[in-house]
């Protein structure tokens, strides 16, 4: 029996790492493994599909790198378990081993062993075979002791590719390929308050108790800047940020629930926190925050920003209800925010501290700051109504010496 057939026999045996070969790539390439059963104008559809998957990858025609990330990123009983820690039974260990081989094998297969066997199975078939493309193969393969470092390292499937996620209304884990670079030699001013986020940043690397934290302040002064700002300073020691947006908080229990059972260090990132009264988003976030009966998991934080001290929104009327302990009910509607843990005002600054801010970002810009640079930058900020670094950096765009 021929080797590809061979092969395709062996990765049909996969179970452990039985994900792989749901990859549109990995089921074009067994496609045309089983050519025995085709003719050869399948074979060399099958072969195209193949190629076409893999040109469009980030890796651009090298198999050997495109099977590596599959592998290195698969989610399942041996790499949950590897990066939980837990101690894995003798036949899953066993199985992880030899399936691992039979993937080896398929990362040392070259183009030309595949158009060499169609040629044997297809004869007079070499003159159409020389017009299909090739890829590129480095002829390494994951092992064993590598795929086991590096889940223990860096986690498990999406956890260990990605660091950024949205989580859905469908509650599904989103990841994001690319996300905001800023970093906190970007933003000016507000140092204590981002020392503060850093530190409680470090403690819940560390497995140490960290508490959640409200960003509370004007509009523009770098609250969501500075939660995007800790992210960068510590993704590259495994720091994961998940952000929810206002209308899922329902469902943030639930996120808190999941990410609790994943060997990884978590920023749940709620932008722009509010509510009204009737909100029923409400509770979700009380009970997440303060008051579920399951305990709370050490490795997620919570990092909300709002531009209101008072999270819950009141009106006049609502201060003028017919209960008959009113005053309890205000109470409850100001203290949302005194369950984070934490909480860092960003404030406006004063015209001189705008003026500082605005001469901080010209410089790393290299832009040369004329005499008059002063006078065109309050004049903006009154036409802006704002003196925040956002305003400051608007400012610096349009500045012309």
């Amino acid at each position: 029996m021929n080797e590809l057939l061979i092969l395709n026999y062996k990765l049909l045996t996969l179970s452990i790492f039985s994900n792989v070969l749901k990859d549109s790539a990995i089921t074009a390439l067994m496609g045309v493994f089983a050519y025995s059963s085709k003719s050869l104008s399948e074979c060399m559809l099958y072969y195209s599909k193949f190629l076409k998957v893999l040109y469009e990858s980030p890796f651009e025609g090298d198999f050997s790198l495109y099977l590596a990330d599959l592998i290195k990123h698969d989610e399942n009983v041996f790499t949950k378990g590897e990066a939980s820690g837990r101690t894995l039974s003798e036949e899953i260990i066993n199985s992880a081993r030899r399936e691992l081989q039979t993937l080896g094998e398929l990362a040392l297969l070259s183009p030309q062993k595949i158009k060499e066997v169609l040629d044997n199975q297809f004869s007079g078939s070499k003159e159409i075979l020389s017009l299909a493309g090739d890829f590129k193969t480095n002829g390494t393969a994951v092992g064993f002791d590598e795929l086991r470092t590096y889940v223990r390292e860096n986690c498990w499937g999406i956890f260990a590719k990605y660091g950024a996620f949205f989580y859905t209304k469908e509650n599904i884990l989103k990841p994001v390929g690319k996300t905001d670079e800023i970093t906190f030699k970007d933003l000016k001013d507000y140092k204590t308050q981002q020392n503060t986020l850093i530190e409680n940043t470090r403690l819940l690397l560390s497995n140490k108790s960290a508490n959640n934290i409200l960003l509370y302040g004007d509009r523009g002064c770098g609250k969501s800047s500075s939660v995007k700002a800790v992210y960068n300073e510590f993704k590259n020691q495994g720091l994961k940020i998940v952000q929810i947006l206002k209308n899922d908080l329902a469902n943030l229990d639930g996120l808190l629930e999941h990410l609790s059972n994943i060997p990884a260090r978590f920023i749940v990132f709620i932008d722009d926190l509010s509510f009204s009264q009737e909100d029923e988003n409400l509770s979700a976030v009380k009970s997440a925050l303060e008051g579920a009966i399951s305990k709370r998991s050490d490795n997620v934080v919570i990092y909300a920003t709002t531009n209101r001290r008072n999270i819950i929104k009141e009106t006049f009327s609502s201060r003028e209800g017919n209960e008959v302990h009113l005053s309890d009910t205000i109470d409850e509607n100001a203290s949302l925010s005194d369950r984070f843990g934490i909480t860092l005002t960003f404030m406006s600054p004063n015209k001189a501290k705008f003026i500082e801010i605005a001469r901080k970002i010209a410089q790393d810009k290299n832009i040369p700051i004329g005499d008059d640079f002063d006078i065109q930058a309050e004049r903006f900020a009154l036409l802006k109504a704002s003196r925040s670094p956002r305003v400051a950096q608007q400012f610096i765009n349009g500045y012309q010496n």
